[in-house]
């Protein structure tokens, strides 16, 4: 399988987890497959748990590197494993013989870079994150201060060196335009496939929250169970619905202790993969997306954000500046200050609770916003014309 055939345009992106898949890389390789571009993924199974070699649906070919055995954080250990993992993409990319590396955040950017100019062929930088400020609050120390300066330096000079740089919002282009002339924004927006119709939202006997994404207390997790249980104690038939993975793994057994009595008006899935999202948020009548004060969530436009518009749901959001431009554009829902007393959230849901008409109204502005401008069908186009520009 590894064995290139006589393809045009084709295309490998570098990934440093194992392809879950993840949301924005999946939505990116297939709609450059769709293009006309043969797109190959090779991304690193660090625990091998998944299969070495898949073939999606869309064609998109998938490969993980298993031979680099490794856990995810930030440290010396770490940092000595990532070498090994950027050695193990060299071969397999002699072997497939791209005309275009497109590397997926820092980590795996060295790697392209190297293969990239050795083999005179362009380099695309997917800046997910700022990386350095992502993991700072993370490092401690005289180490950890090292760490960050390394980073910041490299991540920096490997800008400048890539043929362009997709990121995700306005506050990282406006960063990434100090280093690279070429950049584009590709924001976290959903397909709209399966959205073609907003939720019936408010229209049963009960009431139900729900949040996707990964589950811990920077992301609100806590914050969701004290409104729910706020809710229940107004005498209110509250659901909360939890989609995601817990991390870290033991915030999962700290939830379940803290949520007794209230466990079984929970409903936690697990992960789920992404074509199941739209199923589920029409399950539900409020999304919520209460992230706390961190610096790469007050930066970010959450995914979730967007998702739960195009599904016609009322949001319940931090006020983050870049969240709340979207928010109150178009007026889709609450903006919250992540730290204040959930009882106070409690009675904004309860208020419409008890109008339905105004969350319909939200939730359908949202869904005609996500329609008309926060759809990844609107700006795949940008991710093709940025590699018709680099590849001539």
């Amino acid at each position: 399988m590894l064995s290139p055939d006589n393809v045009s345009n084709r295309v490998v992106m570098l990934l440093s987890n194992a392809f879950r898949p993840d949301t924005r890389v999946l939505k990116e390789a297939q709609s450059l497959q769709t293009s006309g571009y043969d797109v190959t993924i090779l991304c690193w199974d660090r625990e091998r748990d998944f299969a070495p070699e898949e073939i999606l649906p869309s064609g998109v070919r998938v490969i993980r590197i298993q031979s680099v055995r490794s856990n995810y954080g930030i440290g010396f250990r770490q940092l000595l494993r990532l070498p090994r993992f950027w050695l193990a993409i060299i071969p397999l990319l002699n072997r497939l013989k791209p005309d275009l590396v497109h590397c997926h955040d820092f980590d795996t950017l060295p790697a392209g870079l190297i293969w990239g100019r050795l083999n005179n062929r362009p380099v695309i930088y997917d800046a997910h994150e700022y990386y350095a400020e992502l993991v700072r609050p993370r490092l401690r120390g005289l180490g950890g201060r090292f760490i960050y300066h390394t980073i910041r330096y490299i991540e920096r000079f490997a800008a400048r060196l890539a043929s362009g740089v997709i990121t995700v919002d306005e506050i990282l282009g406006a960063i990434y335009r100090k280093l690279n002339s070429r950049v584009i924004i590709v924001g976290h927006y959903p397909t709209l496939q399966g959205f073609q119709t907003p939720s019936q939202i408010f229209s049963s006997d009960q009431l139900t929250l729900i949040y996707v994404g990964r589950l811990s207390a920077d992301r609100g997790l806590f914050t969701y169970l004290e409104v729910l249980q706020h809710l229940r104690g107004k005498g209110i038939p509250a659901r909360l619905i939890l989609a995601g993975t817990f991390t870290p793994a033991g915030e999962g057994e700290t939830f379940w202790h803290s949520s007794k009595g209230q466990d079984g008006n929970i409903d936690w899935l697990g992960w789920i993969t992404y074509d199941q999202i739209p199923d589920l948020l029409r399950k539900a009548d409020v999304g919520l997306v209460i992230l706390k004060s961190e610096p790469r969530y007050v930066a970010a436009l959450p995914v979730k954000l967007f998702e739960y518009m195009a599904a016609g749901l009322p949001v319940v959001a931090s006020n983050f500046p870049a969240t709340a431009s979207v928010v109150q554009a178009v007026n889709c829902g609450a903006l919250v200050d992540p730290e204040t007393d959930p009882a106070l959230i409690a009675e904004i849901i309860q208020g419409w609770w008890s109008n339905p008409e105004i969350p319909r109204m939200i939730g359908y502005r949202g869904f005609q916003a996500a329609r008309q401008t926060y759809n990844w069908d609107n700006i795949a186009r940008q991710i093709v014309h940025l590699y018709q520009a680099v590849l001539s």
